[in-house]
């Protein structure tokens, strides 16, 4: 198992960060394998409903960071 945990947070290092930290180190504990993926700075679009994701495969905008995690 994986666990994917996103910080939307802009402060990099804020209380948000710090929590999933945290948390991290309990999953660690357990054997579980975990990613801390920081999205607070990143442009991420939402979803325009226009189809090429089903035609290509792949999203109009590049968020390559988001996709590759999920």
């Amino acid at each position: 198992m994986k666990v994917l945990m996103i910080n939307g947070s802009p402060h990099a290092n804020g209380n948000t960060a710090l929590a999933l930290a945290e948390m991290k180190k309990i999953f660690d504990q357990e054997g579980i394998e975990t990613e801390i993926l920081h999205i607070g700075n990143k442009a991420i679009r939402s979803c325009i409903a226009c189809g090429t994701c089903a035609k290509k495969g792949s999203c109009v905008f590049d968020q390559a960071v988001l996709f590759h995690a999920v």
